[in-house]
């Protein structure tokens, strides 16, 4: 694209050597492009050369200048796209609460958890939530496997052993 040159405000500690390093440590995808596409227009290229390069947008490496010059390279790593998610249903001190009650082993299901919860806190959560829930609170069952009351212990006890 033709227009006037991008002029970019680069901090004394960015050089294009920094840069390099920066990009090649960063372990986050997202993040590893955006300082990707910064080294190479420290570097000298043109916007659209780091564009095409990158294969993003032209305006997708303007906005990551833009935010460059907000705040630095911590500024560059901090946005996400996307938004922020929705707001949690239950505060951080309730989700303790929950992962606690979890972690007694009163509970032999998930739908229990989420019965227990809405009692407690009148809120409701659908099964794929509650999961995503637990998963995050890094709650799992720790319920025993059911025996059949006709099974015989000493039995399968012997045939493990190969008797």
């Amino acid at each position: 694209m033709a227009g006037r040159r991008l002029r970019v405000v680069w901090q004394a500690a960015d050089t294009v050597e920094g840069l390099q390093q920066a990009y090649r440590r960063e372990k986050n995808g997202m993040n590893r492009s955006r300082l990707h596409g910064l080294w190479l227009l420290r570097s000298g290229q043109t916007v659209g050369q780091v564009a095409q390069t990158l294969g993003v947008h032209y305006r997708t490496v303007q906005r990551w200048v833009r935010w460059y010059e907000a705040g630095g390279l911590t500024e560059v790593r901090l946005h996400r796209l996307g938004g922020r998610g929705q707001q949690p249903k239950l505060t951080a001190e309730q989700e303790a609460a929950v992962a606690a009650e979890v972690a007694t082993g009163r509970f032999r299901t998930a739908a229990e958890v989420g019965l227990w919860i809405t009692e407690q806190y009148g809120v409701t959560y659908r099964p794929g939530g509650l999961y995503a829930l637990l998963g995050r609170l890094k709650c799992a069952p720790k319920v025993p496997r059911p025996v059949h009351a006709k099974a015989d212990r000493e039995v399968q006890a012997a045939w493990k052993r190969g008797a």
